[in-house]
């Protein structure tokens, strides 16, 4: 026996309830409401743990774009030009699988760009369409949708709604 039919029917209602949450998007001059659909814990958990975990494939896509048109104009430069950037002080560091830049692993920026890419789509796939379609769009094609600003508003709102805060907690 599920513990809702042991709570009876009203803890039914508030369970469905519970399970869907609107969140107010407010951009100044633009304001739309949108419903996130609420993971229990086992599915945050799994959102989380896909989050934090990229494919190797986007992080290593993520790095060639970041570091291309430095190791272009690395090769161009040649060894002088290297020479002469790392002079008073190690700018530029090429390693087999790294570019560093001023002390920072451009790989580990790929990395923690991809798990910003990662959360944004996990997020989006928690709001609920209002044609029954799941959203199951891609980094690329929300992009595509939507300004950078609004997707992270979007997102910190998803968060706010799946994940409340100590004041949203207290104030129940």
């Amino acid at each position: 026996m599920a513990l809702a039919s042991k709570l009876g029917k009203s803890y039914e209602k508030v369970k469905a309830e519970t399970k869907l949450k609107t969140i107010h998007i407010d951009l100044e001059e633009v304001k739309f409401d949108l419903k996130v659909r609420v993971p229990l814990k086992k599915e945050m958990e799994q959102i989380t743990a896909t989050i934090l975990s990229p494919d190797q494939k986007r992080v290593n896509k993520i790095f060639k774009r970041l570091t291309d048109p430095m190791v272009k104009a690395l090769e161009e430069g040649g060894e002088d030009f290297v020479k002469a950037l790392n002079e008073k002080k190690q700018t530029i560091t090429q390693t087999d699988d790294d570019l560093i830049v001023d002390g920072t692993s451009v790989r580990q920026v790929a990395n923690f760009s991809a798990i910003e890419e990662n959360k944004v789509e996990q997020y989006f796939r928690l709001l609920v369409s209002e044609t029954g379609e799941p959203v199951n769009e891609t980094y690329e094609q929300i992009i595509e949708e939507f300004p950078e600003f609004v997707i992270r508003e979007i997102v910190a709102e998803i968060d706010k709604a799946i994940k409340p805060d100590y004041k949203t907690v207290k104030k129940n």
